[in-house]
């Protein structure tokens, strides 16, 4: 996960760490298959969640 000191990313930026295009997360969003919050209109992603969320996944995988 990016190293900036933040607790909470966009949506850009887990596009970027993820190496897909924003469109991918809001879908993953959409299906519930991203761990993520709503602030306002915006997607937030806890840095904390999704690194769980990986760690699931590449227990799984």
């Amino acid at each position: 996960m990016p190293q900036n000191g933040k607790a909470y990313l966009t949506v850009e930026e887990v596009a970027a760490y993820f190496g897909v295009n924003a469109t991918t997360v809001y879908r993953l969003v959409k299906q519930g298959r991203l761990p993520a919050f709503k602030v306002g209109n915006q997607w937030r992603f806890s840095q904390n969640r999704l690194e769980e969320w990986v760690a699931d996944r590449e227990r799984i995988g």
